[in-house]
């Protein structure tokens, strides 16, 4: 299915020209990896993105090299270096001197000053360990942002390219790997958490396949009255299963830098017939969605859809959150989402979970199910049915 996006390198410099920018600095390590493909093991990496040369890269000197793609200048600055005691003022300085030797004013240059809903760098444990005032060292060197550069900033990351759209599909076939052991471990006496532990072991011996360097899951199981609580939050328990429970699962996957976000729920054996009518209704709520999926279709009224199929089966109160929202970059990237009354429309390139679901604490049982739909120039694909 073909999509027809600029390249990422298109996207940046339309960004920029549009908005009198000379240069962009990057440190999130999901910004870094949108504006370059690449994916940091520390994330106390920077990018300097110039708008008319060639992009600089500030890597620590622990960084490893392996994966650093090429298009860019490397510069290592001694951020671990036990005999630099400051290596955050060599950073500062090294990207004032590449400003100043660019000729790009402090008002020609942009950066996002939040560390908040940034997606997690390789060492997901220490999340970027830059110190909390971090991004103010740089306050005099890019004062060009306002409400309008960072909107237009947050913009580039709702259409990706064919080559984004590739490692998010790897991404989406990891996790159906993961997947698989979920359904394999639907047994009664197991418990939630073996089945999750089973899932993102599934998911993390894939590195050194396809040229997966970074493969981790975030399995999240909910079964029986657990999964009732699905709505609200994803947590896994020592519950074990039962016969008859209905079991969901909450699957974040980043493969490579690249996020995909997927809900199942199956039952163990036969489902009572209370529950097996909740769970057919979210397959029939997220197939209306998933069919309306094409460029030019209204965000809320995609919604509507799966919310007016529930609501006419009763169940209505039952559907407590969005119908879906942009994913790739991160598990939750910027943009609008499938939500009520949403006037947004999709354009092609656009990656966005459609995951309607009902939970029923009186019926003991709750079911969401969730895909990764691409917007392609004809109408969707759906990336994570994948068959293999």
């Amino acid at each position: 299915m073909t999509v027809n996006v600029p390249s990422r390198a298109q996207q940046i410099r339309s960004f920029l020209q549009q908005n009198h920018l000379r240069a962009w600095l990057a440190w999130r390590p999901d910004e870094l990896l949108m504006l370059s493909g690449y994916f940091p093991a520390w994330g106390a990496s920077l990018l300097i993105y110039f708008l008319d040369a060639e992009p600089v890269l500030f890597v620590p000197v622990l960084e490893p090299r392996d994966h650093i793609p090429s298009g860019f200048r490397v510069v290592q600055y001694p951020w671990g270096d036990l005999k630099c005691a400051d290596p955050y003022a060599v950073l500062v300085s090294e990207v004032r001197g590449e400003l100043v030797k660019a000729k790009a004013a402090p008002e020609q240059v942009g950066l996002i000053a939040s560390a908040s809903r940034s997606s997690l760098p390789i060492n997901a444990a220490e999340q970027i360990p830059f110190p909390e005032d971090f991004a103010s060292h740089f306050s005099d060197l890019a004062t060009g942002v306002n409400a309008q550069t960072n909107a237009g900033f947050a913009k580039l990351y709702s259409r990706k390219t064919p080559l984004e759209i590739d490692a998010i599909r790897l991404t989406n076939r990891v996790s159906n790997i993961g997947l698989r052991a979920f359904s394999g471990n639907l047994q009664p006496g197991i418990s939630e958490i073996e089945i999750a532990a089973a899932v993102e072991s599934a998911i993390c011996t894939q590195i050194g396949n396809d040229e997966i360097f970074h493969s981790r899951g975030w399995a999240m199981v909910q079964s029986g009255p657990n999964s009732a609580e699905a709505g609200q939050f994803n947590r896994s328990t020592a519950r074990r299963l039962e016969s008859g429970d209905l079991v969901s699962i909450e699957l974040a996957t980043c493969v490579n830098g690249y996020w995909s976000d997927l809900t199942r729920c199956e039952a163990v054996g036969a489902p009572k017939p209370e529950a097996a009518e909740i769970l057919a209704l979210a397959h029939d709520a997220q197939k209306a969605a998933v069919d309306a999926i094409a460029p030019g279709a209204v965000a809320g009224e995609i919604d509507a859809l799966a919310r007016n199929k529930i609501a006419s089966r009763g169940f209505g109160d039952f559907f407590t959150h969005h119908t879906g929202h942009h994913v790739g970059f991160r598990y939750h990237d910027p943009g609008f989402m499938l939500f009520p009354g949403e006037t947004a429309k999709l354009e092609s390139g656009m990656v966005l979970t459609v995951e309607p679901g009902i939970y029923v604490a009186e019926r003991r049982c709750g079911a969401r199910i969730e895909d990764n739909v691409l917007v392609t120039e004809s109408g969707h694909e759906v990336l994570s049915r994948i068959s293999r």
